[in-house]
C-alpha cells in the first residue's frame, strides 16, 4: 500500500466511529510522509498550472461559482478550522466546546500531522522522524535518529536539555477524544525561499488534507540543530513546497493550501497572487486570523479583507478562511457537506462550499446562497445587516433575512465579483462571510 493511501485509510478510520482501532491505531501513529516527498518539484517553471510533481495532468481551476452544487434543503454543516494549533487536552476541549467536528490540527516543529488524536504522543517526532529535511541546503531523506544526532554536540547543551536524552515518545497527548471525531492531516509550514534563495519573511502556509511533512522538532533552536545546519522549516522554494503539499493530499479532489495571516506576515500582494497563479489547489488566504488581539497584534492585523478584495479585484478567485490559530475562541469555517465524512469535508474546501464566521456559534447562518452567473439570492435564518460587496465596495445592502442582486452582462467587469457579509443584529458580535462568486 502506498503511503498516501495508508494515511487516507488512517483518516477514514479515525472519522468512522464503528471502525475497530486495535493494531491499526499503532500503525496510524507512524504517520507516513507523502509519496512524492523524495521527488524534485518543478518550481523553475514559470507557472505550475495545476500540474503535478508526479505527472502533468491538469486539475480544475478554483471554483468561480461556489455553492452551485449545494442542495440547501439537505445540506449539513460541519464547524472546523484550517489553521488551529492544539498542544494539550485543554486546547482540544476548547475546540470541542466550540462544536468543531472536523479537526485538521496545524502544529509545527516539525510541520507534520498531529493524528490520530487517540494515539498521538507528545514527542512522537523526536523518535519517529521518517521524512526528509533540508540539511546545509540539501534535501536529505529520513529517517533521522535525533538522539544520535543531538548526542554529537550534547556537551554544548545546558544540563536540563542534556537530561532529555535519549529521546522517548512521551505520554499520550490527549486523554479524552470523541470516538466520532473527524480528522485529517495538516500542518503549518514555514521558512520558504524565493528565486534569490532568500527566506520569504513571514510566509506561512497550511495544507488541510495533506500528509506532507517538513522541518524538525527543534523549536527555537533549543537543541542547536539549526545552528548545525538542520533547517527547522521547509527550507525550499515556495513553489516547491506547494508542489509537495498538493502531491501529499490524501484525496486528489479534496483539501488544498492556505496562505496564512497575510497582514500579520506583512505579505506583499504579489506573493499572494504568485502563489494563487502557481497552482489552483492554493485555495486562498486567511481573511480572519484570531491570535488574541493585543498591542502587538491589533484588530487591523486579524482582519485581512483588504488583501482579499485586492486579490479578487484582479480577477483571481481567492477563497477566504476564518481561523482561530492560537486564539481558540473566534474564527470558524462552516463546511457545507452532503454527509459528515473526511472526504466530503475536504471536497467542500476544494469547491469553496463553505462560509466563514467570526464567532461561529450558530448565532447567524446562511440558509441559501443561489447564484446563476448573473443573479444572486441569499437568505439567512434570521434578519441581519446584509451587504453585497463587489470590486466597487459595498454595492447593495438590506436590513432583513434576505437580499438579491443582479448583474447585467455589460456590468460584469465593473463589479468583478460578489461576496456577502452579514452582521448579527444582537450584541453577539457575529459576522458571517460568503465565499466570492466571480463575474468575469
Amino acid at each position: 500500500m502506498k503511503r498516501r493511501e495508508f494515511i487516507a485509510l488512517a483518516a477514514t478510520a479515525a472519522a468512522t466511529a464503528h471502525v475497530a482501532r486495535g493494531d491499526n491505531a499503532a500503525k496510524m501513529a507512524a504517520l507516513p510522509v507523502n509519496p512524492a516527498a523524495k521527488m524534485a518539484a518543478p518550481h523553475m517553471e514559470s507557472r505550475r498550472l495545476g500540474g503535478s510533481a508526479t505527472g502533468n495532468a491538469p486539475v480544475p481551476p478554483r471554483n468561480r461559482r461556489p455553492y452551485a452544487d449545494v442542495d440547501w434543503s439537505k445540506v449539513q454543516e460541519v464547524h472546523t478550522t484550517s489553521h488551529g494549533h492544539c498542544e494539550n487536552q485543554k486546547m482540544l476541549d476548547a475546540y470541542l466546546d466550540r462544536g468543531f467536528e472536523f479537526l485538521t490540527i496545524s502544529n509545527y516543529y516539525p510541520s507534520a500531522p498531529t493524528m490520530p488524536l487517540k494515539t498521538f504522543r507528545d514527542t512522537h517526532y523526536r523518535v519517529h522522524h521518517d521524512f526528509p529535511v533540508m540539511v546545509k541546503g540539501k534535501r536529505v531523506d529520513g529517517p533521522f535518529d535525533w538522539t544520535k544526532i543531538v548526542s554529537e554536540w550534547k556537551d554544548e547543551l545546558p544540563p536540563e536539555l542534556q537530561k532529555q536524552l535519549p529521546f522517548t515518545e512521551g505520554k499520550l497527548r490527549f486523554s479524552r477524544v470523541p470516538d466520532n471525531i473527524l480528522e485529517a492531516p495538516n500542518a503549518e509550514h514555514h521558512c520558504f525561499r524565493d528565486d534569490t534563495g532568500s527566506v520569504v519573511s513571514g510566509l506561512h502556509m497550511c495544507a488541510p488534507g495533506s500528509a506532507f511533512c517538513s522541518g524538525t522538532f527543534d523549536k527555537r533552536n533549543r537543541f542547536l540543530s539549526h545552528g548545525k545546519g538542520y533547517c527547522f522549516g521547509s527550507g525550499e522554494h515556495m513553489h516547491t513546497a506547494v508542489s509537495r503539499m498538493v502531491d501529499g493530499m490524501i484525496f486528489p479532489d479534496g483539501g488544498g493550501v492556505t496562505i496564512n495571516h497575510p497582514a500579520w506576515s506583512h505579505l506583499k500582494d504579489e506573493i499572494i497572487w504568485d502563489l494563487l497563479d502557481y497552482d489552483p489547489r492554493v485555495l486562498g488566504i486567511e481573511v480572519y486570523n484570531m491570535c488574541k488581539p493585543s498591542k502587538n497584534y491589533p484588530w487591523s492585523r486579524c482582519n485581512c479583507e483588504d488583501y482579499w478584495d485586492r486579490a479578487l479585484s484582479t480577477g483571481r478567485q481567492c477563497f477566504g478562511f476564518f481561523v482561530p490559530d492560537w486564539g481558540l475562541q473566534e474564527g470558524v469555517n462552516v463546511l457545507l457537506v452532503p454527509e459528515k465524512s473526511v472526504h466530503a469535508c475536504l471536497q467542500a474546501y476544494r469547491r469553496g462550499n463553505w462560509y466563514g464566521a467570526i464567532k461561529g456559534r450558530n448565532v447567524l447562518r446562511f440558509t441559501s446562497i443561489l447564484f446563476d452567473g448573473a443573479n444572486l439570492q441569499v437568505t439567512l435564518d434570521k434578519p441581519a445587516h446584509l451587504q453585497i460587496i463587489t470590486k466597487r465596495g459595498v454595492t447593495a445592502w438590506a436590513n432583513a433575512n434576505k437580499i438579491s442582486f443582479s448583474v447585467a452582462a455589460a456590468d460584469r467587469e465593473k463589479y468583478g465579483y460578489l461576496r456577502v457579509r452579514a452582521y448579527a443584529r444582537d450584541d453577539s458580535g457575529e459576522i458571517i462571510f460568503s465565499q466570492p462568486m466571480m463575474l468575469t
